[in-house]
C-alpha cells in the first residue's frame, strides 16, 4: 500500500497561486459585471417600493385623519348650535309654558334687607324686612 505524504501547511507559491486564482474568481467580467448591476438595480427597486408604500401608507393615515377632524369640527358647530338655541329667550319662554310655568308677580317677590352696620350686633326678627 502506498502513501502519499503531503504537507499539512502549503507552500508559499502554492498560497500565491490560490490567492491569484480567488482573485480572477472574484474579478468582475462581462457576465458577472451584468449580474452585479442586475443586482444593484434590484435593490434599488426594493428600496424605492419600501418608500412608496410607506409614503401611501401615511397618506392614507392623513385623508383618515382630516375626515375625522371634518367629522369632529361639524359636530362641534351642531353642539354650538344647541347651546345658542337652548340659551335663547324665546325657546327657554316655549319650555317654561310647556311645563306649565308662568311668571312671577311683583307681590310673589321677597327681598332680604342686610345692614352692614347691624351687621355686627345679633339682628332680631324685626331687623329682617320682608316686601318693603
Amino acid at each position: 500500500m502506498a502513501v502519499t505524504l503531503k504537507p499539512l501547511y502549503p507552500t508559499i507559491q502554492e498560497a500565491k497561486e490560490r490567492r491569484i486564482e480567488l482573485l480572477r474568481y472574484l474579478r468582475l467580467e462581462g457576465g458577472r459585471r451584468l449580474i452585479a448591476a442586475a443586482l444593484l438595480l434590484a435593490l434599488m427597486s426594493g428600496l424605492n417600493l419600501a418608500q412608496t408604500g410607506r409614503l401611501a401608507t401615511q397618506g392614507h393615515a392623513v385623508a383618515q385623519l382630516q375626515r375625522q377632524q371634518t367629522a369632529l369640527l361639524r359636530e362641534r358647530s351642531n353642539l354650538q348650535l344647541r347651546l345658542a338655541r337652548a340659551q335663547s329667550l324665546a325657546d327657554i319662554e316655549r319650555r317654561a309654558i310647556r311645563l306649565n310655568l308662568r311668571p312671577m308677580k311683583p307681590e310673589q317677590a321677597r327681598y332680604i334687607m342686610i345692614d352692614t352696620v347691624s351687621a355686627r350686633e345679633p339682628f332680631t326678627q324685626d331687623d329682617l324686612v320682608l316686601n318693603p
